[in-house]
């Protein structure tokens, strides 16, 4: 930075052996008081000169502050959503949330479907009294509207626009067994919350199979006349306490699933904003 320095003496000047003539005129030019721009110096320092005359350094421009860096925010990149096969999500605007009632209710309605032809011997179609047994493009507008749907929602084609976050950890205090609890925390479970750590993600998929299994089976009634398990050659029209061990395994199975709440929760992007 350049600087504009001006010296003035202090008022001690040398003996010269000069005319006094000189002399005084020397005088009159280095006296301070006849200079008022020299009166308020911005930033002096003492030196002595080789000749050992006192000076004065007066700073006429002060050296600009250097502007403190600015600090770049680095943004955190934000996580791609998913959207439906077809990219369907944003115009429908069906999300993983929905699709999980969806598979809920597809869950509870194939389950019951199973154990109403395993006691009546009738599928489910043949139970609400439609026609079976017919071409596949005879059939109820209405209920191909209905598989067509199933279908569709199953492989996420409806745009299952969401993506899954667990719930966060539970601290210290959550992981040691509190005395005066349920039979739960006796064995190391969770008091609230899902019995054997189902999450939503996990029901989403089980939904969609349910879907799946309850699309086809409704297709195969259609056009056989028989219901789900008679297509499978298992016996129906018995007592529940009769019926086949794995068929009750799978109706307890999809109930179980159906009524137990996972844990976490499915997101929009919407909602990250």
């Amino acid at each position: 930075m350049a600087q504009s320095t001006l010296l003035m003496f202090n008022g001690a000047l040398p003996t010269f052996k000069t005319h006094s003539s000189l002399q005084s005129q020397i005088q009159r030019l280095v006296k301070p008081n006849n200079n008022p721009f020299l009166q308020t110096p911005l930033l002096h320092s003492k030196a002595s000169s080789p000749l050992g005359l006192g000076f004065t350094t007066v700073a006429l421009f002060k050296a600009k502050a250097k502007a403190p860096a600015k600090k770049e925010t680095k943004s955190k990149p934000k996580l791609k959503v998913e959207d439906g096969v077809f990219g369907t999500s944003g115009g429908i605007g069906f999300t993983k949330q929905n699709e999980l009632f969806v598979g809920r209710v597809a869950m509870i309605g194939f389950a019951a479907s199973i154990l109403g032809e395993a006691v009546t011997g009738k599928g489910i179609l043949a139970q609400l009294n439609l026609e079976t047994g017919i071409p596949i493009y005879e059939a109820e507008p209405l209920l191909l509207f209905f598989i067509l749907f199933t279908l569709l929602g199953a492989i996420g084609a409806l745009g299952d626009r969401g993506r899954f976050v667990d719930d966060p950890p539970t601290g210290l205090e959550k992981a040691v067994i509190p005395p005066g609890k349920g039979l739960r925390s006796a064995f190391g479970l969770s008091e609230g919350g899902p019995l054997f750590g189902f999450t939503k993600s996990n029901e989403l998929f089980v939904g969609r199979l349910a879907q799946l299994g309850f699309a086809f089976s409704l297709i195969g009634e259609i056009i056989t006349g028989k219901g789900a398990l008679a297509q499978l050659n298992i016996e129906t029209g018995v007592p529940i306490n009769e019926i086949e061990p794995l068929v009750l395994f799978n109706v307890i199975f999809f109930f179980f699933a159906a009524l137990n709440p996972g844990t976490g929760k499915f997101v929009t992007d919407d909602e990250e904003d």
